[in-house]
């Protein structure tokens, strides 16, 4: 039997806007077929969410306080080198369904304003880890995402995970 499930993916752009996609899924007797990615969007103005889902409006709202945007705007970093080389380092993030937070750096060396490097560097927060050396906006997700009962259920999931692996 065909089936077709559908939900979100969220994310949070380099610039800390919330990128959304619908996200399709196809299964087949219950097996994972494929899954298709729609185009991205955000919302025109954050006040008004309509047509939104309940994430987004809770991500928007966890990234758009005045501490979390005065900070992410002196977080970004240009670090001027000798002879007009310039590093510049930001960050887009992934929020995942179990609220595993995936944190993409990008760091970008210019020569005069021609970039000459672009490199990325992945890291992740999982629920119930330590994310005080990540950059605001992931800090700030966190904060609003790895509540108690997050925790507890990624904990949970973890050790179900172990016990099938166990049994295989």
């Amino acid at each position: 039997m065909l089936e077709k499930r559908t939900s979100f993916h969220h994310s949070v752009t380099e610039l800390g806007n919330i990128q959304v996609r619908h996200v399709t899924e196809y299964f087949e007797d219950g097996e994972f077929v494929n899954r298709r990615y729609g185009q991205p969007y955000t919302p025109k103005d954050i006040n008004d969410m309509a047509g939104f889902d309940a994430r987004s409006k809770l991500i928007v709202f966890a990234i758009n306080t005045k501490e979390v945007r005065r900070e992410f705007k002196s977080e970004s970093r240009l670090i001027d080198r000798d002879h007009g080389l310039r590093e510049f380092i930001t960050y887009d993030r992934v929020l995942h369904l179990d609220c595993k937070i995936a944190i993409r750096r990008i760091t970008r060396i210019f020569d005069g304003k021609v970039e000459v490097s672009k490199r990325y560097h992945r890291t992740w927060i999982m629920p119930g880890y330590d994310f005080s050396g990540a950059d605001v906006i992931s800090k700030a997700l966190a904060v609003k995402f790895h509540t108690p009962e997050t925790i507890a259920a990624y904990k949970n999931s973890l050790s179900s995970n172990l016990y099938r692996v166990q049994l295989l």
